[in-house]
């Protein structure tokens, strides 16, 4: 796989994507029956959904050029009076690198703000937000044109650190892909926010397997994403109404066993959760309690195991145990490496042997060296076929030239 390819997990999350509306449905009913005082949920579910209204970036023609007019209102589009609003400039230089800029205003009895005399050019980005209630919204990055004014409008809304007083649905796509010694884990996570008010997870965790490796997060233009924290994933941010999409992926070392077992976490009120591999040979996957797995195909042809189960509204489960069945044991390529390397370290030893006896015949150097270079061949039609991976064929072929270069200096000095 080339270095500039989407990964080949990565791709199936966004191909095999399917709809989550039944799941949603139900899941809004149940979580609005627990934050409704009566107890229930009255009607169609999808009725009682909140639309959040649209923020607004547009040219303004009363302004006057180099002006951003900022008005800050609520889920009602109502303003916002007495809120600090903060106005984040980017400068980008290629002499002098990326410069910030900050500066804030408090808007008036009517919610609004305006920020004039600002610099117009090409390299220069803004972007207005608001710490609303200790959370953190924020409008679309955005240039103003030269000569232009532009006005902002920044929906804002109450916090809370319960995920109980919210309405949250969550999906979850776990995408397995096996590579050369180990398995690349991606997990691509939607929450829905069904309610008015935003969501600020606390101490939220997703917990991980036990060796995983390798954890990243993929980050965004929003304080919302995924920390390693004490071997779980810790979620943070502020998840306002309407849908927000997060990616990470870990590792997890693999010897070359046929069979591997895991389990990891979910997020909180999760309604659908996916699991996917790429359908190779007779390889396996399983998910416990879920439906036998499927193969389907993404939108570039590939085939895929997939297993997606649809939680009932009383559900909550906390985590999945995943099972990969019939994996490729350690080809030709993988034995080859290990020979090579094994060899390398005892040509090694022999070579030190020669540093200690001078009389040595000149013969025994010349037979380890010729050696060591019909290894180094072997390993090079190795890799061109395959066969051995990059960071195996890297490793060899360092410990095959650091034994040669050995043999050269112990002949030298025999």
């Amino acid at each position: 796989m080339r270095r500039n390819d989407r990964s080949t997990a990565h791709a199936a999350c966004v191909g095999l994507a399917l709809g989550i509306t039944i799941a949603v449905g139900l899941h809004a009913r149940a979580a609005m029956a627990d934050t409704s005082p009566h107890g229930h949920a009255a009607g169609d579910p999808a009725s009682n959904v909140f639309q959040p209204p649209e923020d607004v970036e547009q040219e303004d023609p009363t302004l006057p050029a180099g002006s951003i007019a900022v008005e800050l209102r609520d889920g009602d589009d109502r303003g916002v009076p007495g809120e600090i609003v903060t106005l984040g400039a980017l400068i980008n230089s290629i002499a002098k690198g990326d410069t910030r800029k900050h500066f804030q205003m408090t808007t008036d009895e009517h919610g609004r703000a305006l920020f004039s005399g600002l610099e117009v050019a090409s390299n220069i980005a803004y972007r207005v937000s608001s710490g609303y209630q200790g959370g953190s919204f924020a409008a679309t990055p955005f240039q103003i044109p030269q000569g232009k004014a532009l006005r902002v409008v920044l929906h804002v809304y109450p916090v809370t650190r319960s995920i109980n007083a919210a309405v949250i649905v969550a999906q979850s796509v776990i995408a397995v892909e096996l590579r050369d010694d180990r398995l690349q884990v991606e997990e691509a996570l939607t929450f829905y926010n069904l309610g008015r008010v935003a969501w600020q997870p606390e101490d939220v965790k997703m917990s991980l397997p036990t060796g995983f490796t390798a954890f990243n997060f993929q980050t965004s233009m929003t304080d919302q994403g995924v920390e390693e924290v004490d071997g779980s994933a810790r979620l943070h941010g502020t998840f306002g109404p309407g849908q927000h999409a997060i990616e990470f992926h870990w590792q997890l070392p693999w010897g070359g066993e046929r069979d591997v077992d895991f389990e990891t976490g979910l997020p909180p009120h999760t309604a659908i959760a996916r699991v996917l591999m790429a359908s190779s040979g007779a390889v396996k996957l399983a998910v416990t309690d879920f439906p036998p797995t499927q193969v389907l195909r993404n939108s570039a042809g590939q085939p895929f195991l997939v297993t997606e189960r649809r939680m009932r509204p009383d559900e909550a489960l906390q985590s999945i145990e995943i099972a990969l069945h019939e994996l490729p044991t350690p080809g030709p390529g993988r034995m080859i490496a290990t020979a090579i390397a094994s060899l390398g370290v005892a040509i090694g030893l022999l070579v030190a042997f020669f540093r200690q006896d001078r009389s040595a015949r000149s013969d025994d150097a010349k037979d380890v060296r010729s050696l060591l270079l019909e290894e180094l061949a072997s390993l090079e039609d190795a890799r061109a076929s395959g066969d051995v991976g990059v960071r195996t064929y890297e490793r060899a072929r360092r410990e095959l030239i650091d034994a040669l270069a050995f043999s050269l200096a112990a002949h030298q000095r025999s």
